[in-house]
């Protein structure tokens, strides 16, 4: 899927293709975040869509009570349409997802490109069915169900008295979901703001509570304070990574498809591990100290940093999910930036898709190395064990994208097997401060000469 940006932020225009590890690049303020939540709501958000076209499908299994709908049918004579309706509604849920007035993007346009052919093959490999009901499962008045390797989609309907409008939401709902069965995806983003978000989302969620109890006790209308509360909005990632953090006690119930690998998160960078108590406190156990707790705000930056990631692979993460890191080098001394660019090329070759943006030159330098090991050569196991590099850190070139945000525009950044991402961004950086250094050191040295 390309997906292409016009005014959005400060971007005039720019063209980003997701791939299992897509990074981006660039200085500060040139709307990277802007698109990082671009994509999480595009990927991991549902759209309300009312095709015209199925009201027909909807008038004909009120009459008949089921109907077959195929696919490629479908996409052979309504794909542009349907691509269109998924553009304008994404584009409606923009301000919400940034929790900002409408007219903040009201000269924004996002256009999305698919290659058809393959979007319907990968959507008639997938088999799914979807009971509707107003209470059991068994009492159910809509029944769609597809199986693999078919194109057709088979409807049920039991109640004659459902609202069309409703049912025609709800089956092109579902022809959206089929024909991006491979795009859309559950998606994780870790914002910039989550070590302090990781400190303080339990006293937000308290406060609110507390207002609400206080507007009550004194004779306030609650839902005036309901009101000013929720019009206080936070964008969509920040209240979804809240949430996340507020369900900590019933998520760490559950067993993740990535523990062993936040174990080595834990293992060599953390040297130790987090606990969540029953009260939803989190606390840090070093390796050595005594089995001694600490609580998270008496721990380093980097422990407050990295919960969420640890958390999120430990108790939530699946294969095939999208996981967003807005600078995963925070609070990381250079040694661990490195470890963390390898935790992400283990996290991608074990299934997960993986989007960064980053200013390090020294995480991209690792994700470079990672990449020219992939490269034959006779000194690769030599080079490997003396650098401990394990065969799971190796990135295959083809499975990496990055792209670089500046001059208001988005543009794909070279890529060499043999070099890696070409970063010129940060080269000219370095290169300018190594000359200033020169320049400095030497004309101090020239001046003692003299003396």
């Amino acid at each position: 899927m390309n997906v292409y940006f016009e005014r959005l932020g400060v971007i005039k225009k720019g063209e980003i293709e997701l791939n299992d590890l897509t990074i981006l690049c660039g200085p500060n303020n040139t709307a990277k975040t802007y698109v990082m939540y671009s994509l999480y709501g595009l990927l991991d958000k549902d759209f309300e869509v009312h095709f015209d076209f199925v009201k027909d499908i909807v008038h004909e299994l009120v009459q008949k009570n089921v109907y077959k709908l195929d696919l490629h049918d479908i996409m052979g004579q309504h794909f542009d349409n349907i691509v269109k309706h998924v553009e304008d509604s994404f584009h409606k849920q923009l301000p919400n997802l940034f929790g900002v007035e409408e007219s903040e993007f009201a000269k924004t346009k996002i256009k999305l490109a698919f290659e058809s052919n393959n979007l319907l093959q990968r959507a008639k490999k997938k088999s799914w069915e979807t009971k509707l009901s107003l209470g059991k499962d068994k009492d159910w008045f809509l029944y769609i169900e597809k199986a693999a390797d078919q194109t057709m989609v088979n409807l049920t309907l039991r109640q004659e008295d459902i609202p069309h409008r409703f049912l025609t939401a709800v089956i092109s709902s579902h022809i959206v979901k089929s024909i991006f069965s491979n795009i859309s995806r559950r998606c994780f983003l870790l914002p910039a703001e989550r070590a302090a978000l990781n400190l303080f989302s339990g006293e937000l969620s308290s406060i609110r509570n507390q207002l609400l109890h206080h507007a009550q006790k004194d004779n306030i209308n609650p839902m005036e304070v309901l009101r000013d509360i929720t019009e206080s909005r936070y964008a969509v990632p920040i209240s979804d990574y809240i949430e996340f953090l507020n369900k900590k006690n019933a998520l760490k119930k559950h067993k993740g498809d990535f523990a062993k690998i936040a174990q080595n998160v834990q293992k060599n960078i953390l040297k130790g591990k987090y606990m969540v108590d029953n009260d939803g406190g989190i606390y840090f156990l070093p390796y050595r100290s005594n089995n001694k707790n600490l609580p998270l705000h008496f721990t380093s930056s980097t422990v407050k940093s990295l919960f969420g990631l640890v958390f999120y692979l430990n108790h939530v993460a699946r294969k095939g999910d999208c996981l967003m890191i807005d600078e995963p080098e925070l609070s990381l001394h250079l040694d661990n930036q490195r470890i963390v660019a390898r935790i992400l090329a283990q996290l991608v070759n074990a299934g997960l898709k993986v989007v960064v943006s980053t200013h390090s030159s020294h995480f991209v330098r690792e994700l470079n190395n990672l990449i020219m090991l992939n490269q034959s050569f006779s000194q690769i196991d030599t080079l490997r064990k003396r650098h401990g590099y394990m065969k799971t850190d190796v990135l295959d070139s083809k499975h990496v994208s990055a792209y670089l945000f500046d001059n208001k525009t988005i543009s794909l950044m070279e890529l060499d097997p043999n070099e890696g991402i070409i970063a010129e961004t940060f080269d000219k950086t370095i290169n300018s401060l190594n000359q200033s250094s020169n320049d400095i050191y030497y004309a101090i040295q020239d001046e003692l000469e003299e003396e």
